[in-house]
């Protein structure tokens, strides 16, 4: 058997070892409060949800969920670009004063040589050996840090669809216990996610082993 590479047409095999990363969080335990820790995390927009935010506070809530979630995608590829894939928001109903319960996404790192496996827990008492873990620490990071900048904010007092821009504070989703907001997180490599040609993983040469067949 071979492998005949698609060289003529320039088709580009020779790619970086990318991975691929499920993560699921468990926002139930995460404060809901109309505070700067309340919020939670997720990527939806008052636009999104069949009955928009019936307040203000509410509506701010939304954006500082939107907050935290652009906060963690910066956090996320500061070592390397990534794709976020297969996102599942998962609410008690679909409107818009009703707090997450679930977020799921799936993580495409181009380059996943450029993701660290080392690092240390937000509690300081764990340190991290593997990239899963390294990953895992850096949504618990975002969950748990303070950010300020200007939203847009839906506001239902003054008539539909009128988005004002307001500076947003995002504080701690939870103000008692980081290990709490550390268990919230589940990240689980997919590790058939691999490209299957030799041209496409790093050579013996560079110190790490080839494993295509």
């Amino acid at each position: 058997m071979a492998t005949v590479l698609p060289i003529a047409n320039k088709v580009v095999t020779a790619q970086p070892q990318g991975a691929y990363y499920t993560v699921s969080i468990d926002c139930t335990g995460f404060l809901d409060t109309e505070t700067d820790n309340g919020g939670r995390i997720s990527p939806c927009v008052a636009e999104d949800f069949a009955t928009q935010p019936t307040t203000l506070a509410q509506s701010r809530l939304v954006s500082r969920g939107v907050l935290r979630f652009k906060k963690m995608l910066d956090i996320l590829q500061v070592r390397s670009n990534l794709n976020l894939v297969n996102i599942v928001t998962t609410y008690g109903s679909d409107a818009g004063d009703t707090a997450i319960s679930t977020l799921a996404f799936g993580i495409v790192y181009d380059t996943d040589d450029f993701v660290p496996n080392v690092g240390t827990a937000v509690d300081g008492s764990t340190t991290t050996t593997t990239k899963v873990g390294y990953i895992k620490d850096k949504i618990t990071e975002a969950l748990m840090g303070t950010f300020t900048e200007n939203m847009p904010v839906y506001n239902p007092t003054t008539g539909a669809s009128d988005i004002t821009i307001e500076s947003i504070t995002a504080a701690p989703v939870l103000t008692t216990s980081v290990d709490e907001v550390l268990e919230a997180v589940t990240v689980t490599e997919v590790t058939a996610y691999r490209p299957n040609t030799s041209s496409e993983l790093a050579s013996e040469g560079a110190g790490l082993a080839d494993t295509a067949e």
